[in-house]
């Protein structure tokens, strides 16, 4: 539903459009009127609305000031100018307010008000698809763009295995914030990020033990460990025993299970 705001000082007025026009049956809602002006402004400045209805000549604030007041807060919405024939110079006015129309009170009808609401009610439903469509390409592009920051950050992490990785350097490469990256990191991949970099290289050590007859001083070094005593406490926390163990007894009689950090 579309939110309506009716403004004029003209109870008579106010009840004919809340009574005589079924709102709901063309998608929109009265959700406050109001014959003061000042009064209506206050509201407007603080509260969602789409369309306004105003009359243009009423005491204190005119239709003219009330939405030229509205604009220099910069809040748009459509507004439908209620006049006589002799304010037409007012309504000429809010028409280059970009006013989205105006109704003359002499020949105000159901039927032509309805005409109206049905040509704003179109006009809004194609902005508010358009604004719908913007919102969803602009967050399939944000994620391709996280997405695309993930695949750069695994590929540094698995080009630079001999070296001490930190999330700082990485997130320098990418020209990115830290704290957003690693927030960002965590939210796509749903692992953290030092977690995925020593994923990557405990399972390196494995294919290293599995396959070479490097000694794990030698595969600390390069796996860009700071000592063989601290990758053998990652290791062993990680999988559970030592890489001496791993490595020499038999894997089938090892409760083998790799634990995730």
């Amino acid at each position: 539903m579309y939110e309506v705001v009716l403004v004029d000082d003209d109870v008579i007025v106010i009840e004919f459009l809340m009574k005589v026009i079924p709102w709901q049956e063309y998608g929109y809602q009265v959700v406050a009127s109001f014959q003061d002006s000042n009064e209506a402004l206050t509201f407007l400045r603080g509260n969602p609305y789409d369309v306004l209805i105003t009359d243009i000549g009423m005491p204190k604030l005119n239709g003219i000031e009330l939405i030229e007041q509205l604009k220099n807060s910069n809040i748009n919405s459509y507004n439908i100018i209620l006049s006589c024939h002799d304010e037409f110079t007012f309504a000429q006015q809010a028409i280059k307010l970009e006013a989205y129309d105006y109704i003359l009170k002499e020949s105000m009808e159901e039927s032509n008000i309805i005409a109206l609401l049905e040509r704003l009610k179109n006009k809004l439903d194609q902005e508010h698809y358009t604004n719908h469509q913007h919102v969803k390409v602009t967050k399939l592009l944000e994620r391709t763009y996280k997405n695309d920051d993930v695949l750069k950050a695994q590929k540094y992490v698995q080009t630079h295995l001999g070296e001490k990785i930190s999330l700082t350097e990485v997130a320098a490469h990418l020209h990115l914030n830290s704290s957003y990256f690693s927030r960002m990191y965590k939210k796509e991949t749903g692992e953290g990020f030092v977690e995925y970099v020593t994923r990557v290289k405990m399972e390196k050590a494995i294919e290293l033990l599995d396959h070479s007859i490097k000694s794990v001083e030698v595969i600390a070094y390069e796996l860009g460990f700071e000592s063989k005593s601290y990758f053998l406490k990652i290791f062993k926390r990680f999988y559970g025993l030592s890489p001496k163990l791993y490595k020499y007894k038999d894997k089938v009689s090892i409760n083998f299970n790799t634990k995730q950090l």
